[in-house]
């Protein structure tokens, strides 16, 4: 911190003597006080030999004192004054100096170049000691460019040999990371680590290790629940395992919290609540004391002989079994050759009432009928929607 503050006082300083070098002198100067303004900003340089600072001896200064051209106004130049500020904290004393110095990147080259267009000017006028005294001015900045860069290399040393330490001390919890990883540990675990590495504002090198290692567990984390999310779902739809699955799913969601919105976590609870609310509990208790193998095969049996609203029956039932996902498909199956064998009725009755234009209306109308069967016996019927167009189409038939 003693050498932030030299630092800055230094750089000040340096911009103060610039300033002054640009900045005018009165035509007529007090015999009593000799000396320019900017003196005192000159004693505050490290002290050199007389040959290097002659322009700042009294006899110097009254001999090169800048007067300027007949051609050019006298103005005086002044620095706007600094706002009032807060006493400084540890916290915000980096900030405060930060927005305190000017940027001497900025401002040093621009008025030096400023000093050295006036020092022209001077020249051009024809004041050749007014000019000489700003040019001369420049060598007393040597030794200050000196101290500064002795400074700033200081400085830089210290910042390098900070981080160096700040990494190392890391380095500890990237090797937890990469053991968290090494043992498969959730996301949370490992992105906790990674926001403590990075509120240390690590460098760039660390930054990176930090981010793959954090997409790697990030990846495997979301396999991971994606799996355990289809398995409950499978669990709920296929085997009818409702407690089974709602379990999983919610201690799913109090683990992984970082996928509950991504993996849809509480849609999949929901759905499998909905699930088993469209089950009864007199189902349920029915296969306690009844064999699921042997209802499925008898449904088969019925479908394959045509006997669709007997094997509907059954397989409604065995929607509450652990083979509930077979009978959905043999459901599916059920509702296919139901609604086939109707639309194939309704196409043959269509077929028939272009040829009998005398009874059109009746036959239209049965054929639509078939149509409505299918709709009523198979609600979850795939094709449904091909359906509803063909009964449509059959309704305008009949108002031809």
């Amino acid at each position: 911190m003693h050498l932030t503050k030299r630092f800055s006082t230094i750089l000040c300083t340096g911009v103060l003597f610039l300033m002054a070098c640009v900045g005018t002198t009165p035509q007529t100067v007090p015999q009593s006080d000799p000396q320019p303004t900017s003196q005192t900003v000159l004693q505050t340089a490290p002290k050199k030999d007389s040959s290097e600072s002659s322009v700042a001896s009294d006899k110097n200064t009254e001999a090169f004192a800048p007067v300027a051209p007949a051609n050019e106004p006298m103005t005086l130049e002044t620095e706007p004054m600094a706002p009032e500020t807060k006493p400084m904290t540890p916290e915000t004393e980096p900030m405060a100096l930060a927005n305190a110095v000017p940027d001497i990147y900025v401002e040093i080259p621009r008025l030096a170049q400023k000093a050295l267009t006036r020092a022209d000017s001077f020249y051009a006028a024809g004041n050749l000691d007014s000019a000489a005294a700003i040019v001369e001015r420049f060598s007393v900045l040597n030794p200050l460019w000196k101290e500064w860069q002795s400074q700033a290399k200081s400085i830089g040393e210290k910042v390098r040999s900070g981080y160096s330490k700040k990494d190392a001390d890391l380095q500890q919890f990237l090797i937890a990371m990469v053991n968290a990883n090494s043992r498969r540990a959730p996301y949370a675990e490992v992105k906790a680590l990674a926001d403590t590495i990075c509120a240390s504002t690590p460098s760039d090198s660390i930054r990176r290790i930090v981010d793959s290692l954090s997409r790697i567990a990030y990846v495997r984390t979301f396999e991971k629940v994606k799996s355990s999310r289809d398995e409950a779902l499978t669990l709920a739809g296929e085997k009818a395992a409702f407690d089974a699955a709602e379990q999983k799913l919610s201690d799913l969601i109090l683990r992984y919290s970082d996928f509950v919105d991504t993996l849809g976590l509480q849609n999949a609870l929901l759905k499998i609540s909905s699930l088993r609310m469209d089950e009864s509990s007199s189902s349920a208790e029915y296969w306690k004391t009844h064999d699921p193998k042997k209802s499925l095969e008898e449904a088969k049996h019925l479908s394959a002989n045509k006997k669709w609203s007997a094997a509907k029956e059954i397989l409604f039932k065995l929607k509450s079994s652990s083979l509930r996902g077979e009978a959905l498909r043999e459901l599916d199956a059920v509702y296919v050759g139901y609604c086939t064998e109707k639309r194939k009725l309704t196409a043959t009755l269509f077929a028939q009432s272009q040829n009998k234009k005398a009874n059109k209306v009746d036959i239209i109308s049965k054929a639509i009928a078939e149509l409505d069967d299918c709709l009523e016996f198979a609600p979850e019927y795939k094709d449904r929607a091909t359906v509803l167009s063909n009964k449509q189409f059959l309704q305008s038939e009949l108002s031809k």
